[in-house]
């Protein structure tokens, strides 16, 4: 419930660069993911579960705070420029509501209005300066719907005339590429969830003392963070994102097969490096996905809460059903390399839809209606 508006919120501030924007706040969510273990173990050795669990509330109280942070944007929000952003939004809402007419008589109306102020000006010295204020907010408006259409993002032809009819819209269903991505989301959470249940129960069983194996908690938590450098500079000098998640799965992928080959601490804590680098990395594609999946970006709240919804399932199946695994093996070591399976499974559809992505883009620069 903190999460949701936070992500609404960054795309109403950051359009153009959501995706670089909401990479740098996943920052936190691998911090609190490295220190918290920590904080959990001492807490617990020294006041027990009950004490543990309220230094634990302690820090969820944060959120709070965290909460009433959330604003909407103000009118001079700079993702798209002007002053015009709050009206294009607006906009953009009845257009969805099925209004797209009325507003289009309105603007006129405006317009009519204006010229019949401006021949009056003497008389209404007052009003000549609202009618000016006006008339540069409706230009802003019609300059920024301009760049909507004209950017990398712009969608295609077709889709656009749906949404322009009187009737009220199907939404979704007239995203089928997001609703063919769905499932990267679900795959994603779930492996990552069964293995951050998972990485130090599994290194007790192998024979590692708690106090030493939670430490591979931070070793994780360590390489995310360097993954998420590297991913923020490569977003920041244009690089095809896709071609990283996909060669990063693929590492990560190979991780969790070769979980057999011993129970050193050292090797261990290799492999929770090279996981915490894939998994806090590979958090970015949500990000990725919202905005090149989602044709009308009217879509992009509802599909948002669409693909959390998916990730909260794949959480909860992450530690039923590897729970269960582990019930029916006794073995850690098969339930990652099971997990390890389920994270290819996710990869290979990636690369599916990362050509999706390529070929609409490639349709959308040369014109082509889909």
């Amino acid at each position: 419930m903190t999460y949701m508006p936070t992500i609404i919120a960054l795309n109403d501030f950051f359009r153009e660069k959501f995706v670089l924007v909401n990479t740098v706040t996943l920052y936190g969510y691998t911090a609190g993911s490295m220190l918290l273990p920590i904080v959990m173990e001492r807490s617990f050795e020294a006041y027990g579960y009950v004490g543990a669990f309220i230094i634990l509330g302690g820090i969820a109280f944060n959120l709070v705070a965290c909460g009433a942070t959330i604003n909407k944007a103000p009118i001079n929000a700079a993702t798209n420029g002007g002053n015009g952003y709050n009206e294009v939004n607006e906009k953009q809402k009845c257009l969805s509501e099925g209004e797209s007419s009325k507003q289009t008589e309105s603007i006129h109306y405006q317009e009519e209005d204006e010229e019949e102020e401006k021949e009056e000006e003497e008389e209404e010295e007052d009003s000549e300066e609202c009618v000016l204020e006006e008339r540069r907010l409706i230009q802003n408006e019609r300059r920024n719907i301009n760049k909507q259409d004209t950017s990398p993002n712009a969608r295609s032809s077709w889709t656009s005339s749906v949404f322009q009819t009187g009737k009220p819209s199907c939404g979704l269903l007239n995203e089928p590429l997001f609703l063919f991505a769905i499932p990267i989301h679900f795959l994603l959470i779930f492996s990552t969830y069964a293995w951050m249940l998972f990485l130090v129960p599994h290194a007790v069983h192998l024979g590692i003392p708690p106090s030493k194996a939670i430490f591979l908690s931070t070793i994780g938590g360590i390489g995310g963070i360097i993954g998420r450098t590297m991913l923020i500079i490569l977003v920041g000098k244009g690089i095809n994102v896709y071609v990283v998640y996909i060669a990063i799965g693929f590492f990560g992928t190979a991780s969790f097969m070769l979980d057999f080959i011993s129970s050193a601490y050292a090797v261990r804590a290799s492999l929770a490096f090279v996981q915490g680098f894939t998994f806090y990395t590979e958090d970015a594609i949500a990000g990725s996905l919202f905005k090149d999946t989602v044709f009308d970006n009217r879509n992009f709240n509802m599909a948002m809460a669409l693909s959390l919804f998916a990730e909260g399932l794949g959480a909860t199946c992450a530690g039923t059903l590897t729970g269960y695994l582990f019930d029916v093996t006794q073995s850690f070591t098969k339930v990652f390399i099971i997990v390890g399976f389920i994270h290819a499974v996710m990869v290979v559809h990636l690369f599916i839809v990362s050509i999706l992505i390529k070929r609409r883009r490639q349709d959308s620069s040369c014109g082509c209606d889909r």
